[in-house]
This record gives structure tokens, C-alpha cells and sequence, in this order.
């Protein structure tokens, strides 16, 4: 059969042009605009059991640092932050909502999110092309839950983050902790000692807790590691010369408290429920 297309005078075809590549370059030109403040929603599709995924733009007032962030449907107690600059960087910005829209809410064409705005950022979006449903400003909807735990707060520095993380753990483990010499936060936990430490210029914070000393054979315990490791993907086990830790790094620049709460409480858990097998299987007989 001829095709009909082709012969003299046909034009060549052309390849269909990502959509989200349009949504990127609109949503940064978006954000360029001066006075951009506020906060932007991105949410999926419904999935199979009715929940929906999430990303939010916070744009902080004063130029001060913008921040992504992605909650998937089916988990709405863990916000993940995925992306955290500066004002002036609108391109890393939409960048990174059009990859967790696509990638991580699974959404195939951005003209399925819907959005919602509050502050200025939420004038002049009709280039983007959404459905907007924002009658109620983000935060003050009952079915948002408003609690200061799920906004991120800028620290100072290190000090500022210790203090915010210890109203965290005293939150989860209803009891008050002390701060060592070596300024890391110390609590017991199962009967262990557990760590919060932080270090200068260093913007996180790390959980950990010894759970051997003192292993049979290091060969053994670093396959048993790394089997444990592929287990969890939000901690860690590592072998420190002939001692076992358990550990996870948390964000703190800025700190989401929600993230860091839920964190601590997977670290707490995990601890709880698979320390005296690891201790039984690979420490001293």
C-alpha cells in the first residue's frame, strides 16, 4: 500500500514535543517573576485507593532559600524534601517539580495535576494551564491537618538545630534528654544509649546507636550488613572496625520536623525489633 504521506510536497513528521518540558520552562518563567512569595501545590490523580500525591513549592519571603518538597499517596506522614536553593535559581526549582510530578507522583502529563496557590506566587498562573481548586489557603483546610511540625524552618547553625531536634525527641520518647560533652543529644531507648549528633558547617543530623561490640568474624558480619542494608533503605548498618552501628542522616538545613520525627521513630523502631537478633548472630558467644 502507498503511503500517502510521503512523496513530493509531504512534510517530514515531527516528533511530538515533551509536554513536561513546556510545564518546566513555564513554571520557571513563573518563578521569576519579583515578588513571587508563597506557596505552590502540585497534587496527582486519585490513586486505587482514593489518596493523592503531592508536591509543594515554598517560597520564603525576604530571598531567602526555596525549598520542594513531595509527599507520595498512601503516605501522609512523610514529606521528603527533594530540592532546597535559592530564590534566584527558578530553573533547579521547576526542574525538580516537573521530575517528582512525573517520576515520583507517576503522574504521565502535567495537565493532570491540579494546583493550589497562597501568597503572591499563586497571581498570573494561568501559562501553566492548571486546574485550580484553591478557595481554601494551603494549611487551613481541616483535611491539611495544620501543625507547625510539617513547615520547614531555616537554622542558624548547628546549636539552633540541636535545640530544635531535642523538642523532637522529647516528643517521641515522652522523656527529656541531656547533651554530652561532645554536644551530641543522648537518650535511653530498650535499654541503649542513643545519639543525636551534629557537627559544624555540616547540615545534618545523625541517629545512630552501637548495637555489637565486639564480632565474631568481620567477613561474616559485612555480608549480614549488607544484607540488612538492601532490607531498609532509611537506615544503615555499619561495621566500625569490630563494632556494629545502626544509623540515619537527616536533613537539618532546613528542618522539616515532620521528616525528622518520622525518621527518628523508623530509627527507634528498627532498633527495638531487630537488635538482639543482629546482637544474638554476630556478637561474642
Amino acid at each position: 500500500m502507498r503511503d500517502q504521506l510521503s512523496g513530493p510536497g509531504s512534510a517530514p513528521l515531527r516528533p511530538a514535543e515533551n509536554p513536561w518540558d513546556g510545564f518546566q520552562a513555564t513554571l520557571a518563567g513563573h518563578l521569576r517573576r519579583s515578588g513571587a512569595v508563597g506557596a505552590m501545590e502540585f497534587t496527582a490523580p486519585s490513586d486505587a485507593s482514593g489518596t493523592r500525591g503531592r508536591c509543594v513549592v515554598h517560597l520564603a519571603p525576604g530571598g531567602e532559600r526555596t525549598w520542594v518538597t513531595v509527599r507520595l499517596a498512601g503516605h501522609p506522614l512523610v514529606e521528603e524534601m527533594i530540592a532546597h536553593t535559592s530564590p534566584t535559581a527558578p530553573g533547579t526549582i521547576a526542574r525538580a517539580v516537573a521530575d517528582a510530578c512525573r517520576d515520583r507522583l507517576g503522574v504521565p502529563h502535567p495537565q493532570l495535576l491540579t494546583l493550589r496557590c497562597q501568597g503572591t506566587v499563586g497571581r498570573h498562573t494561568g501559562p501553566l494551564r492548571l486546574l485550580r481548586w484553591d478557595s481554601i489557603p494551603i494549611g487551613n483546610d481541616p483535611a491539611d491537618h495544620p501543625n507547625p511540625i510539617d513547615m520547614a524552618v531555616e537554622v542558624a547553625d548547628h546549636e539552633d538545630a540541636r535545640e530544635r531536634f531535642e523538642a523532637i525527641v522529647e516528643r517521641v520518647t515522652g522523656r527529656a534528654c541531656v547533651v554530652d560533652d561532645r554536644g551530641a543529644i543522648v537518650f535511653d531507648h530498650v535499654g541503649h544509649r542513643m545519639h543525636v549528633s551534629f557537627a559544624e558547617d555540616d547540615p545534618y543530623a545523625r541517629i545512630w546507636a552501637w548495637v555489637v561490640r565486639g564480632v565474631r568474624s568481620r567477613s561474616d558480619t559485612a555480608l549480614e550488613l549488607a544484607r540488612l542494608n538492601l532490607d531498609d533503605d532509611r537506615t544503615s548498618w555499619i561495621l566500625d572496625g569490630r563494632h556494629v552501628l545502626q544509623r540515619t542522616t537527616v536533613p537539618v538545613a532546613p528542618l522539616l520536623p515532620r521528616h525528622a520525627q518520622v525518621a527518628l521513630e523508623h530509627f527507634l523502631f528498627t532498633f527495638s525489633s531487630t537488635r538482639d537478633a543482629i546482637a544474638a548472630r554476630l556478637g561474642p558467644r
